[in-house]
């Protein structure tokens, strides 16, 4: 990642106000599907959480508060992050609006866009087309695609770029952290205007994009919990930004985070550290600030638990052109065990598909941030993270979860940290 500034770290143990739309107050059983369902919607109803932005200085404010009432003493961590503030974003095909957003870090166009012929090759004068394999953009520490390199180089006006997903949606696409500004327009498109958009490029037909918008200084902050007792502490974390509102992405980790907090706060001897890191979209900025800054050192800390990104969602499909929610999770889903809690992991877990067999993370990598704490050496270590078609698009919302599906994580989680505490 690029360097951090340890000069814009800044800490503040001042709690935020209490938000009037979220109850902040621990329930009778934290780790009950009601109560975190209820923190999803809670999370998402903040607004949408990329780094620095509105609903991530929200999230910042209710996670202290909630931090608080279950017993901790929460503080803040500050670093200066840019923010492109969005105005509108959109393609404009033969009097079709398809829907567009940014691919970071963005250009605007002039006020009302850029019009041009949309080509496959681009090109001075041209608004290029590409067509993006699946999946690019989800994970962390990729560079951005060949195909945008090679169609901005070429001086094209603009670059539209498919993101081919199985439901046709548009999915956002993760970045490299404070990368500069592309030096035209960059626009992601939804898979299912493919054709159409193909259509028009072979054609050479025009095709208007427009991007509007600025870049502003400021500020995002992660949120760290303590639970002070002696001994080494346990460390429990999540990612809390992401594209748009992410509330099956973040919302089902946070969800679980909260209720593990006032689920281990119970006991009364184990030191605890819970920290929610914001920047995750931008390769996980805010955790690597944090490992190099706050964190306990390996050596000085007794468990490191990873929540990653839709750990308790619901599978969707295409059922009559309508995305349709399923009855069941994702096949993909992986929790990773340092090699000694293998077993008991897998008993924990015993029955949710992905789940029931963990992969040993002294053995084999793994994904997200997860990857972060393995290679900085902290073990054990006990990480999960899952897969979602709908994993960086507008339609995570709180509907992609449910409490059926968060609790079952939830406390097999919580059974895992407590058979590795003993």
């Amino acid at each position: 990642m690029t360097q951090l500034d340890r000069r814009t770290a800044l800490i503040s143990g001042l709690g935020a106000a209490a938000l009037p739309l979220v109850a902040h107050a621990a329930p009778s059983d934290p780790l009950s599907g009601d109560a975190l369902y209820a923190n999803v919607k809670g999370y998402s109803l903040l607004g949408e959480h990329r780094t620095g932005t509105s609903g991530d200085a929200a999230g910042t404010g209710w996670l202290m508060t909630s931090l608080e009432a279950r017993g901790f003493k929460a503080e803040r961590q500050g670093f200066d992050y840019p923010v492109f503030e969005l105005g509108a974003c959109g393609i404009a095909l033969g009097g079709q609006a398809l829907e567009a957003f940014p691919y970071w870090t963005p250009t605007a166009t002039p006020a009302g866009g850029v019009t041009a012929p949309l080509s496959l090759a681009g090109g001075a004068g041209k608004i290029a087309l590409v067509d993006l394999p699946p999946g690019t953009g989800a994970g962390l520490d990729a560079p951005p695609p060949a195909q945008i390199i090679a169609a901005v180089d070429n001086g094209s006006a603009a670059v539209i770029a498919v993101t081919e997903n199985p439901l046709g949606e548009l999915l956002a696409m993760n970045r490299n952290p404070k990368a500069p500004a592309w030096r035209c327009p960059v626009l992601l498109a939804a898979g299912r205007d493919l054709g159409a958009l193909k259509a028009a490029a072979q054609a050479g037909a025009p095709v208007t994009v427009r991007l509007e918008g600025q870049v502003r200084p400021h500020q995002a902050q992660n949120v760290i919990g303590r639970r002070v007792r002696p001994g080494k502490p346990v460390v429990i974390s999540t990612p809390k930004s992401g594209w748009r509102h992410c509330a099956g992405e973040r919302g089902s980790g946070i969800a679980i985070w909260l209720g593990l907090a006032a689920a281990l706060a119970k006991r009364d001897d184990l030191n605890l550290i819970f920290v929610c890191s914001s920047g995750h979209e931008f390769d996980g900025y805010g955790a690597h600030l944090f490992t190099e800054t706050l964190a306990p050192k390996p050596a000085e800390t007794r468990l490191w638990v990873a929540i990653g990104a839709n750990v308790a969602v619901y599978d969707h499909a295409l059922r009559d052109g309508t995305v349709t929610r399923l009855p069941g999770p994702p096949k993909a889903r992986t929790i990773g065990a340092s090699a000694p809690l293998t077993a008991m992991t897998a008993q924990a877990f015993a029955g949710q598909p992905g789940y029931e067999t963990p992969l040993d993370l002294d053995a084999h990598d793994a994904p997200g941030e997860l990857a972060t704490f393995r290679k900085l050496g902290y073990r054990p270590l006990i990480g999960l993270v899952a897969a979602s078609p709908l994993h960086h698009s507008a339609k995570d919302l709180p509907e992609v979860t449910g409490p059926a599906v968060l609790e079952p994580v939830a406390k097999a989680l919580h059974r895992t940290i407590l058979g590795a505490l003993t």
